[in-house]
């Protein structure tokens, strides 16, 4: 079966092409189909007195005798396609592809021209375009690399800055592994990996360590993720330069394990001087005592109330001994300790014995008081009894000086809101007016006798613990040093 002449005016009646039928020598609109009509808004007896000027747009690229040239081209050549911009009813323009062709009529040659409204296609095509230049700008220019895997973690597409960090060109980096490029941490076939990929939208940092030719190392950070599009998985990977970074951090890694490593050590030199120093006392006493006994025995003056007197005091002296033997003992047996639970009262009250001993050799009164509830805390307990010891040995020295009246010496624990305190007192000459908290920065020397951390190194121990440490002058005179640290909980009161 096929279409008859009248088959033929019913498609044309049908198709949703626009279709207009010109007269080859004048030009004229002789017929247009249905969608036409709809297209301009005119019906056909409309349609046939409108020339040119009246259907198309006013812009000079679509001016009338424009449009009769290229209707020419048809009945001279044959065909003739372009895109014109035409006018409606209403006074808008719209864009159509349009198809013109000289046909052969029995009544004489028309010049059929088939046009299709293409405007929506165009602004579609244009914003698309906009996209992909601006996202080709983007991928170009920005700091942070684009990469795309397939299932074997193989690259598919690369940006140019995600290139530039491998040094190689886009296409010789396009089907390689990225594990071949670098090791990744974690892994990329790695369960940890796969797990947090499992949910779409989640995403998971990859740290990967690229080795150049001159053997040293590039680190790139990224955020490995699952994208879906279009019922389409992906697995990208957008990453940044972070030598610089990691490195900044292995630094900062390093001081603070050196810290530790000070802290430590100081802590060490520091029970060594302190046991050196208080046996000497009774170990002095010990001798002088077993040289009388030694004297009067060989005098044949030795009685058994002079032995057993004797002995006694040698026993006192050494019972003495042991038990500064067994604190610092017991105070060392901790030094490598890690963070963990503390109750600020029992760690103050521990260093307060060495501070004692110190205090008690200097003529300096001791007065300590202590919260009435515990004060949890997160920290290591003898890096924190260091920071007290050394507040206190720093106090202690400026007490007895003679320019101080009072040879007191004040400890307290106490707290406030959300944080743990620690206060020691003293009236000596006191803090400089020196600005903000860090005043251990400047304010004061950093004493290299031995008998503590510094306060630069406390300082930095307690900011490690997340406080602060504060010195405030008193009046008239005097200094306060406050220790801060985070409280875990509530304080709770003492059964």
């Amino acid at each position: 079966m096929f279409p008859s002449g009248r088959d033929y005016e019913a498609m044309t009646l049908q198709t949703e092409t626009g279709i207009l039928i010109h007269e080859a020598v004048s030009k004229n609109i002789l017929w247009a189909n249905p969608a036409a009509c709809r297209m301009f808004g005119f019906s056909l007896e409309e349609l046939r007195p409108l020339k040119a000027h009246h259907m198309s747009s006013q812009e000079r690229e679509y001016r009338r005798e424009i449009g009769i040239a290229w209707l020419q081209e048809a009945v001279v050549h044959g065909t003739s396609r372009r895109h014109w911009k035409y006018r409606n009813r209403d006074g808008e323009d719209f864009l159509a592809e349009v198809a013109a062709a000289l046909v052969n009529f029995d009544d004489g040659p028309v010049v059929m021209v088939q046009l299709r409204n293409i405007g929506t296609e165009v602004e579609l095509q244009e914003e698309l375009g906009w996209v992909s230049e601006s996202l080709q700008r983007v991928l170009t220019h920005t700091s942070t690399g684009i990469v795309v895997l397939d299932e074997d973690d193989r690259i598919e597409v690369i940006s140019p800055q995600a290139a530039a960090f491998y040094r190689q060109p886009k296409n010789a980096l396009v089907g390689q592994r990225l594990t071949d490029l670098g090791r990744c941490d974690p892994a990329l076939d790695s369960a940890r990996v796969h797990d947090a990929l499992r949910n779409n939208g989640d995403s998971i940092q990859i740290r990967q360590e690229v080795v150049r030719e001159d053997g040293s190392s590039a680190w790139l950070l990224g955020d490995l993720e699952v994208v879906e599009y279009d019922g389409m998985f992906s697995r990208v990977l957008v990453m940044r330069e972070a030598t610089a970074r990691l490195e900044w951090e292995r630094e900062l890694a390093y001081q603070s394990a050196n810290i530790q490593y000070l802290s430590r050590y100081n802590a060490m030199g520091d029970m060594a001087m302190i046991l050196a120093h208080e046996l000497g006392q009774p170990l002095s006493a010990s001798a002088n005592f077993l040289v009388g006994l030694k004297s009067r025995a060989s005098g044949g003056a030795v009685d058994g109330d002079s032995l057993t007197y004797g002995l006694e005091q040698v026993e006192k002296q050494i019972h003495r001994a042991a038990e500064i033997v067994s604190s610092v003992k017991r105070y060392v047996q901790r030094i490598e300790s890690t963070k963990a639970p503390m109750d600020v009262n029992d760690t103050v009250r521990e260093s307060l014995y060495f501070v004692g001993l110190r205090a008690a050799e200097r003529g300096v009164q001791l007065r300590v008081e202590f919260a009435d509830q515990e004060l949890p805390v997160e920290g290591e307990s003898v890096l924190i009894g260091q920071v007290v010891i050394n507040l206190c040995f720093n106090a202690i020295d400026e007490i007895v000086l003679p320019s101080t009246p009072s040879k007191d010496l004040t400890v307290r624990t106490w707290s406030e809101e959300e944080w743990a305190c620690i206060t020691v007192i003293d009236e000596g000459r006191g803090v400089p007016e020196v600005p903000g908290k860090r005043l251990a920065n400047g304010a004061f020397s950093n004493k290299e006798d031995g008998s503590g951390l510094g306060l630069i190194l406390s300082e930095q121990i307690i900011e490690r613990h997340s406080g602060d440490l504060r010195f405030l002058p008193r009046h008239p005179r005097g200094t306060e040093a406050v220790v801060r640290l985070p409280l875990r909980q509530a304080p709770h009161p003492r059964a």
